[in-house]
């Protein structure tokens, strides 16, 4: 694992879905920084350490382009737009943004130009036109490099936000979700920008099922700082689900034998569900209570 470093940073990002935050703990560091992880000779994760978050990066060197996935926070633009352009050379770049969610995109408009920006329509129609890059919306799946990369629009729109992506490398094995995996932390689930509770449980679901067992899953916050950057497993995402699902049902029972919110979060889900509420931390157990009994889903999510 190596460690780049930015200059310090007067920038201040706030995050969308705000209400659901919680304080990050003071072990960010004060100069923002990426720790990198080679998950193949083409491929790195690089996952933010800053004081307001740890949103996950990839940077792909494919044939003819280089592809970023979620340039994520102002905090280290520059830095990532240095590491970018050093790559660069004559090839073509590629930025793709899994949803719309500042601290997954901030960084785009600080990278080298010109640029072809892939999102879907639900991101585009809440970004504004910027000299140099070219738009590519995705309703269905997109390829690039003869397959080597593939970019996909989840079967329900309806999810984290109101239309994510994903992006598939066959050859190393990874898959990237977006805010579709908090590791071992509660969701952000962003029902005022689109999202839902009963999609983001069926995407998840399709996600186990469609791709290779064998695939490491790179999830939109994964460790913080000091520990390394750490990647997953579709086990990984189905028992994280599976944890989610029995906790809004206790939730949900506490509820239905007449429990209030306030009762709730006093009594609290269990030493079960204790490692989700650790810090660092983005939702607490008892902002994820309130959470689930404001934004009952669309539809009954599958039973665990």
């Amino acid at each position: 694992m190596m460690t780049w470093r930015a200059g310090p940073s007067g920038f201040a990002v706030a995050l969308m879905a705000a209400t659901l935050l919680c304080p990050l703990a003071a072990s960010a560091q004060d100069m923002p920084d990426f720790s990198s992880l080679a998950l193949a000779d083409d491929l790195d994760f690089l996952r933010a350490n800053t004081p307001v978050g740890n949103p996950s990066t990839l940077l792909y060197r494919g044939e003819g382009f280089v592809l970023v996935v979620d340039p994520g926070l102002e905090h280290t633009a520059e830095l990532l737009a240095e590491a970018v352009a050093g790559e660069l050379g004559e090839r073509t770049l590629y930025v793709v943004t899994t949803h719309a969610h500042r601290d997954h995109m901030d960084a785009v408009p600080a990278l080298p130009r010109p640029l072809v920006q892939i999102a879907t329509g639900h991101q585009f129609d809440g970004l504004p036109a910027q000299q140099g890059m070219t738009r590519l919306a995705v309703h269905g799946e997109v390829t690039l490099g003869d397959g080597a990369v593939r970019i996909g629009s989840f079967p329900d729109m309806a999810a984290h936000t109101g239309g994510d992506l994903w992006i598939h490398f066959p050859e190393s094995g990874v898959l990237a979700v977006g805010d579709h995996f908090f590791l071992d932390r509660y969701p952000i689930i962003d029902v005022i920008g689109g999202g839902d509770p009963a999609g983001y449980f069926a995407n998840i679901d399709w996600m186990v099922a469609t791709f290779p067992a064998d695939t490491r899953v790179v999830p939109g916050h994964s460790t913080f700082g000091p520990d390394a950057p750490r990647v997953a497993t579709l086990d990984d995402l189905a028992n994280w689900a599976g944890e989610l699902r029995n906790s809004v049902s206790v939730i949900r029972q506490m509820a239905e034998q007449g429990l209030s919110e306030a009762e709730i979060v006093e009594t609290g889900l269990g030493p079960n569900f204790s490692h989700l509420n650790e810090r660092p931390r983005f939702v607490s157990e008892e902002r994820w209570i309130g959470f689930v009994l404001a934004n009952p889903p669309s539809r009954q999510p599958p039973k665990p």
